[in-house]
């Protein structure tokens, strides 16, 4: 049997590059998607936007047809948003929303056709924000909280079809978005809440390399019995 077909979104950096060059070194077919093109050597890129329907189709269709198939769909896109409530505006809303849940939406939807051709599998990255409450993070939860039950509810739906779906949710990844989180703090930050957003800060982050890791067992034969589970990284914040 050939290598795996592995489609990787938000290749271009942290947790999605560091995914991608994990699943190269194993010699699987590799393509990462992304609207930068800085992917590992030897990963094939694919210019997609993942909150527009039209990329995200032309993308997974590109890489689906390449060899009839995607064992791996590994929706590691996403954004994050700080900040009060009361100030969020739509445009910030839809933002975080669109990448952080419709594009996981939109991209699997794409590729299930090409995941139902050899019974492949689902890795969604949440968030420990979709599992706990965090002040100042209202837009960014929401969609991450949305991912984890898309997740979940899709993992049964699928089972039938032998489609497993399972996410890992991760605390703080020592990420370039990371490394800018200190500055999306309100000025005046309410010391009730300081800790637990400290928590996200790059002192008390796992690599994007550990998480990737994670990633490729979830997706790997020795998890078969493995769909639905949300596989938190996050020091026991959750």
């Amino acid at each position: 049997m050939s290598q795996r077909v592995i489609v990787i979104t938000g290749a271009a950096s942290g947790i999605g590059h560091a995914t991608a060059e994990l699943f190269r070194d194993l010699g699987d077919t590799v393509f990462g998607l992304d609207i930068a093109p800085t992917v590992p050597e030897g990963v094939t890129y694919l210019e997609c936007n993942v909150g527009d329907r039209a990329s995200v189709e032309a993308a997974i269709k590109t890489a689906g047809e390449a060899h009839g198939r995607i064992d791996v769909l590994a929706n590691v896109a996403g954004v994050v948003q700080f900040g009060r409530f009361d100030q969020i505006t739509d445009a910030e809303w839809d933002r975080v929303h669109t990448v952080d849940l419709k594009g996981p939406f939109m991209t699997m939807q794409a590729a299930l056709p090409y995941l139902r051709a050899c019974g492949g599998n689902i890795v969604n990255v949440s968030s420990v924000a979709g599992r706990v409450p965090q002040a100042y993070t209202t837009a960014y939860s929401a969609a991450k909280g949305g991912l984890t039950q898309l997740t979940r509810s899709l993992a049964l739906e699928l089972s039938p079809e032998n489609i497993r779906v399972n996410a890992v949710c991760p605390g703080t990844v020592d990420t370039p978005i990371v490394s800018q989180v200190a500055e999306m703090f309100p000025p005046d930050l309410d010391p009730r809440v300081a800790d637990r957003l400290m928590m996200m800060l790059p002192g008390k982050a796992i690599s994007p390399r550990e998480l990737g890791s994670s990633i490729v067992y979830l997706a790997s034969a020795e998890a078969r019995m493995i769909t639905g589970c949300v596989l938190a990284h996050d020091g026991g914040m959750s």
